[in-house]
């Protein structure tokens, strides 16, 4: 995936998003289902790549919600 992109990760006891080539969390959770949720609709509003990780920290989906089409 790409700088720019969404990823929803566990740590320190929470879920949590964080966009990639950012320093720190944009949202958390104590729950993995909201924690998803928040992270798929911060990528389809900046049209990025949306990853999920497992709490051990391997990839377990990725979506791509990058627009092929044009603004109008």
């Amino acid at each position: 995936m790409a700088e720019g992109d969404v990823h929803t990760y566990y740590e320190d006891g929470l879920w949590k998003n964080r966009v990639e080539g950012g320093s720190r969390a944009s949202n958390t959770s104590p729950r993995r289902v909201d924690a998803v949720l928040a992270g798929r609709q911060i990528a389809k509003k900046r049209r990025v790549g949306h990853v999920v990780h497992t709490p051990e920290g391997d990839v377990e989906t990725e979506r791509d919600y990058r627009s092929r089409r044009s603004a109008r």
